[in-house]
């Protein structure tokens, strides 16, 4: 007789080699270009039939991604099927993703005072009881190859809506995105078939590119927001550093296309760090509004990563809500 389970794997096994040369987040680009080109030249048009506020237009943005990105993680999760090893930290990873990315809602949400449970009707208590139940199923639903992972997910969720409601103090939206995302795409990079994203070992430059064109950005987002421009360094010593930063964050760049590697990944970011800080705290001044921007790159590349067209539709027009400027050459002081 076949094991089924071997059936299921082989199939999911040639899904995803036939995915290989071309993954499904590249046709998606492609597919949704007249989207976006639509998006860019009515996006004034588009936020004022919503009713989008430029001045507000950021936190919703971002307030949108996490919830997008939550639903994400829920609806994309389960795949257990398809990992070579029973033993992985996957589901405390996503149990994280998901504690923060609740505390943050619970606490853009603490202003609101939830009704009493003794104000519903006894029917009404019935429907809610009912409705929290499907939900905390779908949840456990997304972890199912240990008897504890339901309840670590729904713990997950619940803790951190909890937490985020008791927070006092606001959570800042940018640092909060900046880490989220970045934490997101290292998971998608340490187990990609869970994900749908590709193989494990067969990741092709695309892969790659996609996953630095998310963890790069938010690294140059990371280091301007918390570095003052000071033009302190000696000229001489500052062409040797960066020429020398250069050359390891290349380096470093060939070796994460050749291992796919989570820790050399956060080792290219982290030299790609040290190669933006050298040049931001030697810089006159940096223009203000390239960390939003580059903010607004990596959450499009990241909706385009994780197939959810809507998150880069809404980083498109977060684009437009900021000053136009020659962003190559703002880019290129950076490199």
């Amino acid at each position: 007789m076949i094991d089924e389970s071997l059936v299921v794997q082989s199939a999911i096994s040639a899904f995803n080699n036939a995915a290989l040369a071309l993954p499904a987040f590249f046709w998606l680009g492609l597919l949704m270009i007249p989207l976006f080109y639509i998006t860019y030249k009515y996006g004034n048009s588009l936020m004022d039939i919503i009713g989008l506020k430029q001045q507000k237009l950021q936190n919703t943005i971002i307030k949108w991604t996490v919830v997008l990105s939550l639903i994400w993680l829920v609806l994309f999760g389960g795949n257990y099927i398809v990992l070579r090893d029973s033993e992985t930290l996957l589901p405390f990873v996503t149990a994280a993703i998901a504690f923060f990315g609740m505390m943050f809602i619970g606490n853009l949400t603490r202003d609101i005072q939830l009704p009493k449970w003794s104000d519903f009707s006894r029917k009404n208590k019935i429907k809610i009881i009912l409705f929290c139940a499907l939900i905390l199923a779908i949840l456990g639903l997304t972890d199912t190859h240990t008897w504890w992972g339901p309840i670590l997910q729904i713990a997950a969720f619940i803790g951190g809506g909890i937490a985020g409601r008791r927070v006092k103090h606001d959570i800042k939206p940018i640092p909060f995105i900046s880490g989220f995302i970045f934490l997101f795409t290292i998971m998608i990079l340490m187990q990609p078939e869970f994900f749908r994203f590709g193989q494990l070992g067969n990741l092709t430059i695309l892969h790659l590119f996609g996953i630095s064109c998310v963890g790069l950005p938010i690294t140059g987002v990371i280091v301007l927001r918390n570095t003052k421009s000071r033009e302190k360094i000696y000229h001489s010593a500052f062409v040797k550093l960066k020429w020398l930063m250069r050359c390891l964050v290349a380096l470093a760049g060939c070796l994460f296309v050749m291992t796919e590697s989570v820790p050399v990944f956060i080792g290219t970011c982290a030299l790609a760090a040290g190669l933006f800080w050298l040049k931001t705290i030697h810089a006159k001044s940096m223009p203000t509004y390239l960390s939003d921007k580059l903010l607004m790159f990596a959450i499009f590349s990241f909706g385009i990563l994780t197939v959810m067209p809507v998150i880069s539709c809404l980083a498109i027009l977060g684009w437009l809500s900021l000053p136009h400027g020659d962003i190559w050459n703002d880019v290129h002081s950076l490199l």
